[in-house]
């Protein structure tokens, strides 16, 4: 699959000042990274999207669960290139279902 499904971690302006000032586990302003990175991987599936960057429209095929999700992806990206549409994208994106109200 190789850098096809490439994940890229976000932080925010606000970080900028604190951000690798105390070490690798923690901050200035106490956060845990490697529970927040591993609280990301905790997700109720996984969805893959097709990006075309000529129209902008966003396709979302789904939920799967993580093996699925690559192989979904997969046969999607091979089917784009069969039909010459290697300029449109192919990701696998975290699905978190909206907490339920007790």
């Amino acid at each position: 699959m190789g850098d096809r499904f490439a994940s890229h971690a976000v932080v925010g302006p606000d970080c900028r000042e604190w951000v690798g000032s105390r070490g690798p586990d923690t901050d200035a302003a106490g956060h845990d990274w490697i529970d927040a990175v591993a609280a990301l991987d905790d997700c109720d599936g996984y969805v893959v999207l097709m990006i075309d960057p000529q129209t902008a429209e966003v396709d979302a095929h789904g939920p799967y669960g993580g093996p699925d999700a690559a192989v979904a992806a997969e046969r999607l990206r091979g089917s784009l290139d069969s039909e010459g549409l290697d300029d449109v994208m192919v990701r696998i994106v975290r699905l978190h279902l909206p907490a339920r109200a007790s």
